[in-house]
């Protein structure tokens, strides 16, 4: 029989987008699975199983035990009835893993707010607030049945991978300007303290330390800081400000796995709430992407910038005459950063090529480094991004 040669027409259906204080998806390429899945589908249907030789299909990210970002499950009809697939990026890369035509999607009762989790062959689960479910029970498992599903589980390839990569970009240039803006001489700049799956946390310290010099309370016992010749220089991490993360750690339910966008996003609520404030966080993506003239507006109307990141930069920029060098850490895992400040810098090179640096300086989270530049159009994906205002 002939074999299909149709046109794929996809459609995103958006679920819980974040997990963790850490944005959910690790860097598993888009263009691979859906190559992957044209690929399968060719292999797999004929021609007159396709009407008209279109194929249209819905596609849900899937995530393993970990929730970590593993693939794509892909949901269709054909003639003969509905249909799925799963391809996931693992050991071996890019794998069409399933491919049934004739069965309807074990994901099809995942609730928009809930995760897709794939263990393995024939074995599927849900997750709602770091937490596995059974989807036909709807029932918790427990951490002993995690842990045996764990040794049978296939995991995103880049999961285990926590050994960041180091790479220096060196700019020859003919003339350099930029337009730059601070929110202060000195941000909040704090750190976890060792709190595991917290960075979602420290960034909503490092906002609530922000707007604590508006607000004394916002951080019992804590001084915000001081103003040096009309600048203003934010004090250190003490264990006031630790006390105050291990709150909004607590109100945003996190966990080793870390907290969701959704629960970061109540949780800080939660937290300024109780004190007698709110917290507005408003977004700055544009179709899909972040806006960076929305960063520069929001930095300049007295908003820090909340970004949710996964595969994600840091870099140091040391400055010459002629030469600058970008010295980046490249981390494949997620993140949570807050921008206080910004740079675009604008380069005209040695050929008389133009060249445009988009920085944004963050309070990273780390202990070390803990402020930074982030690059971001250099080896990251920003999943999504805030102006926070709290009043």
């Amino acid at each position: 029989m002939k074999k299909l040669v149709f046109t794929l027409l996809l459609t995103a259906l958006l679920v819980a987008s974040t997990i963790g204080g850490i944005s959910a998806f690790a860097y598993v390429s888009l263009e691979d699975c859906d190559r992957c899945f044209r690929a399968a589908a060719s292999a797999m249907l004929d021609g007159d199983d396709v009407e008209g030789s279109y194929i249209s299909a819905v596609r849900k990210p899937v995530y393993d035990v970990n929730l970590q970002h593993l693939g794509y499950a892909y949901e269709f009809t054909v003639a003969s009835g509905d249909g799925y697939a799963i391809v996931i990026c693992d050991e071996n890369g890019y794998t069409a893993r399933e491919f049934y035509p004739s069965s309807a999607s074990p994901y099809a009762q995942v609730g928009k707010d809930e995760l897709c989790v794939y263990i393995n062959n024939m074995s599927y689960y849900k997750a709602y607030e770091s937490e596995i479910y059974d989807i036909a029970s709807g029932e918790k498992l427990s951490e002993q049945a995690v842990e045996i599903l764990k040794k049978d589980a296939v995991y995103y390839q880049g999961s285990k991978a926590v050994t960041p990569e180091y790479t220096t970009v060196t700019i020859e240039f003919k003339y350099r300007d930029y337009d730059g803006y601070d929110m202060c001489w000195y941000f909040p700049h704090y750190n976890g303290n060792n709190l595991r799956g917290g960075c979602a946390a420290v960034a909503g310290g490092n906002i609530v330390g922000y707007f604590d010099r508006y607000y004394e309370n916002l951080i019992p016992n804590h001084s915000a800081g001081y103003e040096i010749d009309g600048h203003y220089v934010y004090n250190l991490v003490d264990s006031a400000v630790y006390s105050a993360i291990d709150k909004l750690y607590a109100d945003m339910k996190g966990t080793a796995n870390g907290i969701s966008e959704a629960n970061f996003k109540s949780g800080i609520n939660k937290y300024c709430s109780r004190l007698g404030y709110t917290c507005e966080l408003n977004s700055i993506m544009s179709s899909g992407k972040l806006n960076y003239m929305s960063v520069m507006s929001n930095m300049k109307a007295n908003k820090p910038i909340v970004m949710f990141l996964s595969t994600y930069n840091t870099c140091q920029i040391t400055t010459n005459d002629e030469e600058d060098y970008y010295d980046y850490t490249n981390y494949s895992g997620n993140h949570v950063m807050v921008g206080f400040a910004y740079r675009d810098i604008f380069y005209t090179l040695k050929d008389g090529s133009l060249l445009n640096m988009r920085m944004i300086e963050v309070a990273t989270g780390f202990a070390n480094p803990n402020t930074a530049y982030f690059n971001i159009d250099y080896s990251t994906n920003v999943d999504a991004a805030y102006g926070a205002y709290i009043h």
